[in-house]
């Protein structure tokens, strides 16, 4: 059996909870992908009428909040990318201590799955990588929205929406 053979293999039977994890931190990215364009539009929207926004403390609480949902989402993402490695190397683990190594017999039996063991960690690190990789697009795009925002935070601040008055008129800066 080929060694991509073994790998699928043990992705649907032995690690599959890493395939769930897998499965979790694409659904974090593909939101994280959704709120990066809709803040974005918001953000946009607010830099075209900030003058008319600094009166409007709903619309601008709107960009807020969907700004705190992207933050959220990403760093969930962040960490979902952080715990693959620490998956992988978990099954082995796991796969390792399970192994019998009383006789010799056995010792010959744990050399050949020794294989099987590490096929975790070879996922913990593939998916981390991938994940690692869809990281470096989304950061420039969140980084971006954040220079945006405080930008416009400044904005209103020299408006005199400050933390001073926000409870009072309804401003949640």
């Amino acid at each position: 059996m080929s060694i991509i053979a073994k790998l699928l293999q043990s992705i649907v039977s032995s690690d599959i909870y890493i395939l769930f994890f897998c499965f979790a931190a694409l659904f974090v990215a593909f939101r994280v992908s959704r709120l990066t364009k809709n803040v974005d539009n918001d953000i946009y929207d607010w830099e075209e009428k900030s003058d008319e926004l600094s009166n409007n403390p709903e619309k601008t609480n709107k960009v807020f909040d969907s700004y705190k949902h992207l933050n959220r989402s990403y760093t969930v993402f962040i960490a979902l990318i952080s715990i693959f490695p620490l998956l992988g190397m978990f099954g082995t683990v796991t796969a390792l201590l399970s192994i019998d190594m009383s006789d010799a017999e056995t010792i010959n039996t744990a050399k050949s799955s020794f294989f099987n063991a590490l096929t975790s960690t070879t996922w913990g690190i593939i998916f981390s990588v991938g994940f690692k990789i869809a990281n470096a697009y989304f950061f420039a795009d969140v980084e971006d929205l954040i220079q945006r925002l405080l930008a416009l935070k400044k904005k209103l601040i020299k408006y005199g929406i400050d933390e001073s008055i926000k409870n009072k008129s309804g401003w949640r800066v």
